[in-house]
């Protein structure tokens, strides 16, 4: 799941609105944070398997990455109770 799956949902409280877009905010925001990662592991597996890498540059590029994602998991998370608490709103 991605910061799309809350893209059409609103509130009419502007200050629910205003808290509910930055948490999704923070979604887009640790998704952002990955990519680079994902890239960066995928360039040291490839080196890895070539011998110009090592397995702990390897495991190193691999924690960065899972960290990453459970990042993105927490910050949806939060944005998932925050839906559950605040059951009034609409999708577009």
């Amino acid at each position: 799941m991605s910061d799309r799956a809350y893209r059409d949902l609103y509130f009419d409280d502007p200050h629910v609105q205003a808290e509910f877009e930055r948490l999704v905010q923070g979604v887009r925001d640790a998704e952002q944070a990955r990519k680079p990662l994902g890239t960066r592991q995928r360039q040291v597996e490839r080196d890895n398997e070539a011998g110009h890498a090592s397995e702990k540059d390897l495991r190193a590029a691999e924690d960065a990455y899972t960290a990453a994602s459970n990042a993105i998991a927490a910050a949806q998370r939060a944005v998932d109770e925050f839906l559950h608490i605040h059951r009034n709103y609409r999708s577009r």
